[in-house]
């Protein structure tokens, strides 16, 4: 049986990436581009996966027309799926783009779930888990879903095999309350937030390199194995449980960022899933967030770009952990 990589995707998108001259508001205008595409971070992040070569499958839930394309899309790039049906239509995103740059994320909700679809992606995760050589757990949550339910399907998981969770808000703060007394949490293997992320989990600024790798030291008292935060175009901070890393790529003309992160986390789980060390799982993490901005759709990453960048990929420590320091 081959061993693949899990992605689930709660709220799997359309992703619509309108360019505009200037956003009006107000008025009435004409896109100038438009690009359509199957998203949502679990489904980016499969689709970095299977563009560097590894078997994916998609757990997710999809309903009406827009989750007929998706799946349509997802079968046409080579994608397995494991789809929940529900009564709703999968949502849509836009994606505004601006001639200078600017990125304006527009998304639905979802639609709705209910607690028998919960239930039934539930057991289809405890058998993908199972067999799996990684499960990525990515993006916002539907209505219907509890609010604790990414910490259910970490104990779903169980510890077969590494799960690396990309979510924010009160999803991940809810992951990372801390343990009753006397209790235990199934915490994930691997966490991505961007920088305002993680000042809003953490509740402080992050300014300097040095505030990144106390960030990071926190995440990984609190039980996450290997902890990132993405900086945009100023690197990736990571930690192999004792030293911090800062990644950054070469500057690069951008087209669409939107979707790095996504990109990010499915090049780790590549890495992890072919046994490769902590610096050869970031360096091609760091590739991948890179090589996105330089196409149209989200999270669409060239391999050969991937290939090209990562060898320009600059890792450097920041920090030890405050173990090594204290040493």
């Amino acid at each position: 049986m081959i061993t693949v990589i899990c992605a689930v995707s709660l709220n799997p998108a359309v992703d619509k990436y309108l360019r505009l001259e200037t956003l009006q508001r107000g008025g009435h205008q004409t896109a100038g581009e438009v690009v359509t595409s199957a998203g949502g971070k679990g489904v980016n992040g499969a689709g970095v996966m299977h563009a560097l070569g590894e078997p994916v499958t998609v757990l997710g839930f999809f309903g009406g027309y827009t989750g007929d394309y998706l799946l349509r899309e997802i079968a046409r790039e080579g994608l397995l799926a494991e789809p929940v049906t529900v009564a709703g239509p999968t949502r849509t995103a836009f994606v505004l783009v601006e001639s200078d740059g600017t990125e304006t994320e527009v998304c639905e909700p979802g639609a709705e779930v209910t607690a028998e679809a919960i239930a039934e992606l539930r057991t289809r995760l405890r058998g993908l888990a199972a067999r799996a050589s990684a499960v990525v757990l990515a993006g916002s949550v539907p209505p219907g879903c509890p609010g604790d339910i990414y910490q259910l399907l970490l104990a779903d998981c169980g510890s077969a095999c590494p799960v690396l969770l990309d979510t924010s808000r009160q999803w991940l703060r809810a992951v990372m309350q801390p343990a009753q007394a006397g209790g235990s949490r199934p915490r994930p293997y691997l966490i991505k937030p961007n920088r305002r992320e993680a000042e809003q989990l953490l509740g402080r600024r992050l300014d300097t390199p040095e505030d990144f790798a106390a960030a990071l030291r926190d995440l990984q008292a609190a039980g996450v194995a290997r902890p990132m935060i993405s900086d945009g175009e100023h690197g990736l901070y990571a930690t192999d449980g004792e030293t911090v890393y800062r990644a950054q790529s070469p500057p690069l003309k951008r087209v669409n960022s939107v979707g790095s992160g996504d990109a990010t986390v499915g090049g780790f789980a590549v890495g992890l899933a072919r046994g490769w060390d902590f610096a050869e799982c970031l360096r091609l993490a760091a590739a991948c967030g890179a090589a996105n901005v330089l196409t149209k759709e989200c999270a669409d990453v060239r391999r050969e770009d991937v290939e090209r960048l990562a060898p320009e990929i600059r890792i450097a420590a920041v920090a030890q952990s405050a173990e090594e320091a204290a040493r």
